[in-house]
């Protein structure tokens, strides 16, 4: 259908094509009974005369219409001229996500305001027994008022009595595979908490400026979203608050089980984000002896109950190195206190009783060996996890030192690995 010579469909006169996928054509219209303008989605003709397709086109068509939300596009009616299906739907003015994020990532509050308006509408959806199965930034509208999620064309009903069998054939992989869920990817049944997996790629690329799991063909990407984990946030993107880092990193768990079970407490998770901290930190640098005090945000000690008999030791006189590490540990809800020298850490070792210490070996005043040689000494129950802090690559440990000594981390930090050592500590201390 040409876009120049506008034609009529019905009572509808079509003015211009908005857009077009795999089911057909979109286009803007006015209805010229009510004199209003519309959004008509055409079915291919090519597609048209296939049962299937046809039946496919008519429930997306049932599908949006059980729906009455600010956040999801209505539709008006479902109608048929001559051989062409279509639905008259309301016309979203704005761009798509997909235009917005081509011009840079947004500041994580807008990207809060706009993925919130979509967990909205997917809890809508959900309750309805809805699942959209192709949550991406193309099917996002983003207006100065209010956003829209469309196409809803190849959602499936989690409850359904009329559908054939044959449009949800097992095996089938549906979706974008940017934005697929591992059960998607592998074409195993689905349900809400994919729709929550594609909408927290979607967050991630957000804040990111770049999608979490990409490949250099869709293969690959799709088993990048099944085995591989993101780069972190708060590497690539440090302006992002802790909370909001924390909410894409549970959206994105790998087992279903494992993300937020409902969109609407997705909805309360970002509702809960603290955005005081907003200036990123400088990038982590090696350690140098008396190295000037770098004003940093302050790490929050765990928001939940922290674990009973798990306390830990930052000592480090590099304030970006204890404030990644404190992070990581508030995200496991394991209490912290943190030391900018030797002296200090000594001070609290003499105090506190640990089960896990971060150290530095090169601090002011009483370095990280003068430490090692306090522990050595002091008169301990079970001794702590002690994980030595350096930026020499290929750091040596004495016999002695490796008694006492767990693992060595180098520098520039990395949150993941930081995170793998405390899972592997908590395993130990509960083993």
């Amino acid at each position: 259908m040409p876009d120049e010579a506008p034609q009529t469909l019905g009572s509808y006169k079509l003015i211009s094509r908005l857009g077009a996928g795999g089911m057909g054509e979109v286009w803007r219209a006015e209805d010229t009974r009510l004199q209003r303008f519309v959004a008509i989605k055409i079915l291919s003709e090519h597609i048209a005369n296939d049962p299937e397709w046809k039946a496919r086109f008519l429930r997306e068509a049932r599908t949006i219409a059980q729906m009455n939300h600010p956040n999801i596009a209505t539709i008006y009616s479902i109608e048929q001229e001559g051989e062409t299906f279509f639905i008259a739907m309301e016309l979203v003015e704005g761009e798509s996500l997909a235009t917005v994020l081509a011009q840079g990532k947004l500041e994580p509050r807008e990207a809060v305001r706009i993925l919130r308006q979509v967990a909205e509408a997917l809890a809508e959806a959900h309750e309805k027994g809805v699942v959209h199965r192709d949550v991406k930034p193309d099917n996002i509208i983003v207006s100065k008022r209010v956003v829209k999620v469309l196409d809803f064309g190849i959602a499936k009903q989690l409850v359904s009595t009329t559908e054939s069998p044959t449009l949800t054939q097992g095996g089938m992989i549906v979706g974008t595979p940017f934005y697929m869920s591992p059960e998607q990817a592998l074409g195993r049944p689905v349900d809400a908490r994919s729709d929550i997996f594609s909408l927290g790629v979607v967050l991630y690329e957000a804040l990111a400026g770049k999608r979490p799991f990409e490949g250099e063909a869709v293969t690959e990407t799709m088993m990048n979203i099944i085995m591989t984990e993101p780069p972190d946030l708060a590497v690539i993107a440090p302006a992002v608050p802790p909370s909001l880092a924390a909410v894409v990193r549970r959206a994105l768990q790998k087992k279903p089980e494992n993300r937020f079970p409902t969109a609407g407490e997705l909805v309360d998770a970002l509702d809960r984000v603290d955005f005081k901290v907003t200036t990123p930190p400088p990038a982590p640098k090696p350690a140098k002896i008396d190295a000037p005090t770098v004003a940093m945000p302050v790490a929050q000690q765990p928001k939940e109950t922290p674990i009973v008999g798990q306390r830990a030791l930052i000592a480090d006189d590099d304030p970006v190195a204890r404030y990644l590490i404190a992070n990581v540990l508030a995200e496991r809800r394991i209490a912290f206190d943190e030391a900018a020298n030797g002296a200090d850490a000594v001070k609290a070792l003499k105090k506190n009783d640990y089960t896990l210490i971060f150290l530095d070996l090169l601090m002011p005043r009483i370095d990280g060996w003068g430490v090692i040689d306090f522990l050595r000494r002091a008169k301990a129950g079970k001794p702590p996890r002690i994980f030595v802090i350096t930026g020499v690559k290929n750091q040596t440990l004495s016999a002695a030192d490796r008694d006492i000594v767990t693992g060595v981390i180098y520098k520039p930090l990395d949150a993941l690995e930081v995170d793998r050592l405390i899972q592997q500590s908590l395993r130990a201390a509960t083993a």
